[in-house]
Formats: structure tokens, sequence, C-alpha cells
């Protein structure tokens, strides 16, 4: 007997298992089919002739489970914006009385466009000469972005400050609050003081120059340019003490004051036109002599007029410049178009005394 009930019970276990996979057919639920089967199985093991003293298993059938449907989506409000980025972090610092400009740039993240009937709002803090308020230049659809820019300036006293802007819509509600302004106000740096300024005159050093004539004759102290009576040409050399200025000066004039001259013949009209040519030429030699037609001159007199004129020439500043930190600057005269007329008639220049005025900034 209890061998034939444990037998009925696993039979009705294995009869569930089954139900959960199987259809009985018949078109009743699964709950009436299973409870049918279970029913069927247990009559069907009782036997006719003994009577069963053991109480039958209740079974309870788990409730079906019902699948919920998705969640009912919020709507968008009409008016919504979403902060998207912004320029002058907190904290940026402007001199007091300085101009700039804040950018907010935002979303609308409603369903109704932006018109021109919107406007950012000042509502506290420091206004820093901006608007009370300003109205957006155009339109902005849902779902597109917008710079808001305000143009203000930092106040005039040194310190942290802040305000606060809204951006509202035409009735006035708030769409994105506290759209903030925070900098910090220094006094501006005094300007930096005007470089000083110096003069120097540099004279020429006698024993340091003369003049060569063509073949090598070196006439050291005698500073003639031109030609000689024998056809010979004739070019000048001059050394000035630049000791004076120091080293690191910028030169900013160079004046020449070449007018203590005399003049033998007529070099002008029969040479041209006399030049001044850099030359580094140390101690005076037959060497430094220098033969053809040279370029780069820095200064060109073709007249009584142009050689007394005491003049600045811009082409001696950066000359003389390539020389500041050392002794010397030292140049050659000579008339380039024409060594010599050919004649057989001195014309020459004669120079008595040479000066440079050079006036420099300080380092």
């Amino acid at each position: 007997m209890k061998r034939r009930l444990q037998l009925t019970i696993f039979s009705v276990m294995m009869l569930v298992v089954m139900a959960c996979t199987l259809s009985l057919g018949g078109g009743l639920s699964e709950a009436e089919q299973l409870e049918t089967a279970v029913a069927q199985a247990l009559t069907a093991s009782v036997d006719d002739g003994e009577d069963n003293q053991q109480p039958l298993p209740t079974i309870t059938l788990a409730p079906t489970a019902t699948k919920s449907g998705d969640p009912t989506a919020t709507p968008k409000p009409c008016n919504d914006a979403d902060f998207v980025s912004e320029t002058i972090p907190d904290g940026t610092e402007f001199d007091t009385n300085e101009n700039f400009a804040k950018t907010w740039r935002v979303l609308n993240a409603g369903t109704c466009t932006w018109n021109t009937n919107y406007k950012i709002v000042f509502t506290s803090g420091d206004k820093m000469s901006g608007p009370a308020s300003v109205n957006l230049p155009n339109s902005v659809a849902p779902g597109e972005q917008i710079d808001l820019i305000l143009n203000l300036k930092a106040p005039g006293s040194a310190g942290e400050h802040e305000g606060f802007w809204n951006l509202a819509d035409p009735n006035g509600a708030h769409l994105l609050n506290y759209l903030s302004v925070n900098i910090k106000a220094v006094a501006p740096a005094a300007p930096p003081l005007p470089p000083a300024v110096a003069a120097l005159t540099l004279n020429y050093v006698g024993g340091e120059g003369g003049s060569i004539r063509t073949g090598g004759d070196v006439r050291s102290g005698l500073y003639n340019v031109g030609d000689t009576s024998d056809d010979k040409g004739s070019q000048l050399f001059a050394s000035f003490d630049m000791s004076g200025i120091p080293a690191g000066s910028t030169i900013t004039e160079v004046i020449v004051d070449f007018d203590n001259y005399d003049k033998l013949g007529d070099p002008w009209g029969s040479l041209n036109c006399l030049r001044i040519y850099k030359q580094d030429y140390g101690v005076l030699n037959a060497a430094d002599y220098f033969v053809g037609a040279p370029m780069g001159a820095l200064v060109r007199w073709c007249n009584d007029g142009e050689l007394s004129a005491n003049q600045a020439y811009h082409d001696l500043i950066a000359a003389v410049q390539s020389k500041v930190g050392s002794n010397r600057f030292q140049v050659r005269l000579q008339f380039k178009d024409l060594e010599h007329d050919g004649d057989g008639t001195a014309d020459m220049v004669r120079f008595i005394d040479m000066k440079l005025h050079v006036t420099y900034e300080l380092p």
C-alpha cells in the first residue's frame, strides 16, 4: 500500500512537469488541463479492493504571470533649456575697467521655438556695465543651440565680482537660471618706463686713418679723396672712437658732420658723387685700397650743399649698431663712378675734421 502511494505521488509529480510543456487539448485552460490530468492519475492508481487510508497530496498551482506594458513617457515641456558650455571660467582675471564678452551656449530642450522676444535678463549681483536685458538675435527651434553673448566691463575696483542673468520667455518665466559671471578685477600693471636715451659724438682718430692712392701709396693722417694731378685715385679711410657707447645699446640716429673741409679743382664736376662704405680695415695698409665699382654705399653726396647739410642717414644706423660693444667704427670714402678723370689736374675733397653724432637707447 505504501509503495503504491509513493508511485502515485511520483506519477502526479511527473504529470505536473509534463503539463508545463504539453497541451492536453479539449479547449481547456492550462490550469484546468493540469487539474484533470492529476485527477485521472489519482483515480487510476486507487485499488478497487482496498481502502486508501493515506491522504492525497495537495497541489497548488502558481498564478500565471501577467506581462506589464511599457511605462508612459513624460511629455516634454514647451519651454525648457539645457546648459552646454561657457567662456570666461570663474575667477578669470581682467584689468579694472577692461572690456570683455561672456558667452553661454545653451540647447532648446523644449518643444516650442524661441523667437526674438525671448531674452537674457539681469537678476542679481554685479551688473558689470551689462544690459538689464537683451533679446535673442534669432529664433531657435527645438533641438538647436544658440550662443548667448553679453558685452561686459570689469568694475573699476579690484577684487572678485559676480553677477547673474537668466534666460526668460516673453512672459518673463525663467527657462535657465543662474547664468553667472565670476571674475577677478586686478589693477593694471604700470606701463614700462621709456628707455633712457643718450647721445655721443664719435670723433675720428687721426693716427688710425688717412688715404691710399692708386698703386698702394699710403698717406697716413692725410684725409683726401678724389684724384691727383698725376691721375691717380685717392681713397679716404677714417676710424671713429665709439668706446663710450655701452654694449647692448640700441642706435636710433646717426648724423654725419663732415662740413669742415676744403676742395682742390672740381671733384663734383669731374668725378660725380662721393660715397661712404663700411670697411673694417683695422690698421691702414696698401691692401685696403678698393679696386673696382663697390656696392652698398651708406651715404652719397653729389654737391657741396649735400655734404654740408649735417643730415641723419638711416642706413648708417644698422652699420653703427653692428659695432656696438667694440671700440671702433671704420669707413672708406671714395668717388665710385671714376677713379680719376685723366685731365692732369687734382680734384679732391680734403677733410679737416669729421664727426658722427649718435643717439642711442641705453640697455
